[in-house]
């Protein structure tokens, strides 16, 4: 959806005469209601919830006339869902506060826990999130409620999934210019990141007037609050991330392509003796050494910090979780999260059988997508190990790797027909095949713009294409550092950076 058509639409549900209204109500009822309830919320913020939970019960139960009966039902509503992680009593009090309080001021906020439980799901519904985050827009009124500027992200996020570029934008420009501000600022700065993110990827100019004035406001923030190094460093964190993205975006708009320079190269204080993954997240480099049987994590000057094993080692990706890196290691029949086993249910093979030949893995927004070399075939699991069914697509045999396009697109790169990619139907959307462009796959990356790289180890190569599959450039020959003259694996930092894992010298070479 264009952006311009994403606003329209936006401003049309902000100002929908559909918002609730208040309803009448008894002000002695409404005073005594309104002293229970502040303190009901004074319990909770102390921890003391099941005193907090009796009262809102009290008041949605014995005061349902007063103002803020809605209110307790979407309180209650919220803690069966945050902290019980109860999802079928979270529902049940959302479904009576919509019944029994349809012109409540808490129905937008119903709507968006509603949203936020169908993103929860496992897999995730996103139309069902998205069409609940319209609600909030729709009940809320022309001046939107405190519950808005939330579900415009939620929008957002629905269409960064679907990388939707304009819908996206469309949805963080209404949040920050049509919505109540959040209450939390850094909410707000968030949004303003992703906001650049989005247009990066669709208006390079509009990205760059973003981001420009986005790091302006941060580093005013870092200067008022260098007194407040929590504060400072908040603001700090954003606008290293902005000029992380603007870095990325120079890159690939500079006049004659990409280029890179060769930043130094880190070899670990552990030698290596069979590399096979290097990842980068976080500001962290995790190395996967099979004959050593471990996962090793170093800082970005290649100081240790810790490492964790797994017998016979196959594959490792990055995992976020709520703004946190975990890496994901899998062996034949085992996958470890964080440093912690994940039991994997038997998936529906037919077989009614756990993985046990697991070779590939890569991460999603519902969990992980596994390849398994028996059954020669993608699985997704979600973060609990419960299987969520084969990922479509075509015939595949010697997969060395596979990834997760930001648009929901499976790639893999296989020995015998090269790199692949399959729509969420399962439909072929991209090859390259081997020959003189690719002579050996052996992996492969995306960066924050949706640009696909592809690692030719044997050349040795690096293919880099766009969002769509079209060739951006190649980094080779005289380009290529001499210095990584056995590449295995590479990742793209957040930046563009690349963090070559060299086999013949057993180290990283990062190129900037």
């Amino acid at each position: 959806m264009p952006a311009r058509a994403a606003l329209s639409l936006l401003a049309a549900l902000l100002s929908s005469p559909l918002a609730a209204s208040a309803q009448e109500s008894d002000p002695a009822l409404d005073e005594a209601a309104e002293r229970r309830f502040r303190s009901a919320e004074q319990f909770y913020a102390g921890g003391r919830h099941a005193q907090a939970l009796r009262d809102f019960e009290v008041i949605l139960d014995s005061m349902a006339g007063a103002s803020v009966a809605d209110d307790a039902a979407l309180r209650i509503a919220r803690h069966r869902f945050e902290v019980e992680r109860d999802e079928d009593a979270a529902e049940a009090m959302v479904g009576r506060l919509l019944r029994e309080f349809p012109a409540g001021d808490a129905v937008p906020g119903a709507h968006l826990l509603r949203g936020e439980m169908a993103l929860a799901a496992s897999p995730p519904r996103l139309a069902d999130a998205r069409a609940e985050f319209e609600r909030v827009l729709m009940t809320s009124g022309p001046g939107g409620s405190r519950w808005s500027f939330a579900a415009l992200g939620g929008i957002a996020g629905v269409a960064e999934t679907h990388m939707e570029d304009g819908a996206a934008a469309g949805a963080l420009l209404a949040a920050l210019h049509e919505s109540p501000p959040p209450p939390d600022p850094a909410d707000r700065l968030e949004a303003r990141f992703r906001l650049a993110r989005a247009l990066a990827r669709a208006d390079a100019t509009a990205a760059y007037a973003e981001i420009s004035a986005l790091r302006a406001d941060l580093l005013e923030l870092v200067s008022d609050h260098a007194t407040d190094p929590a504060e400072a460093s908040h603001a700090g964190e954003f606008a290293a991330r902005a000029e992380d993205l603007s870095t990325l975006l120079s890159r690939f708009r500079m006049r004659g392509g990409p280029t890179w320079r060769l930043r130094g190269a880190i070899r670990p204080p552990r030698e290596l003796d069979e590399p096979i993954r290097v990842r980068f997240a976080g500001d962290r480099i995790h190395l996967l050494d099979r004959d050593e049987d471990e996962l090793q994590t170093f800082d970005a000057q290649g100081v240790l910090e810790g490492a964790y094993g797994l017998d016979s080692p196959r594959d490792a990706a990055i995992l976020t979780v709520g703004g946190e890196t975990l890496p994901v290691v899998v062996a034949d029949d085992t996958i470890a999260v964080g440093g912690n086993v994940l039991p994997l249910s038997a998936p529906p093979t037919g077989r009614g059988r756990p993985l046990d030949r697991m070779r590939a893995v890569a991460t999603a927004p519902e969990g992980v997508w596994i390849w398994d070399d028996r059954e020669k075939a993608v699985f997704a699991f979600d973060l609990a190990g419960r299987p969520l069914g084969r990922v479509p697509h075509g015939p595949l045999d010697e997969v060395r790797r596979i990834a997760r396009h930001p648009a929901g697109v499976l790639v893999v790169a296989d020995g015998e027909q090269g790199v692949l990619a399959f729509d969420p139907r399962g439909t072929r959307v991209f090859q390259l095949r081997p020959g003189r462009a690719l002579e050996e796959p052996a992996d492969l990356a995306f960066d924050d713009l949706g640009n696909l790289y592809v690692l030719d180890r044997e050349t040795p190569r690096l293919a880099i294409f766009d969002a769509s599959f079209r060739p951006v450039a190649t980094l080779e020959g005289a380009d290529w550092p001499s210095s990584a003259r056995e590449p295995v694996s590479f990742d793209v930092g957040p930046d563009g950076a690349l963090f070559i894992l060299d086999d013949a010298t057993r180290s990283v070479v990062v190129l900037e």
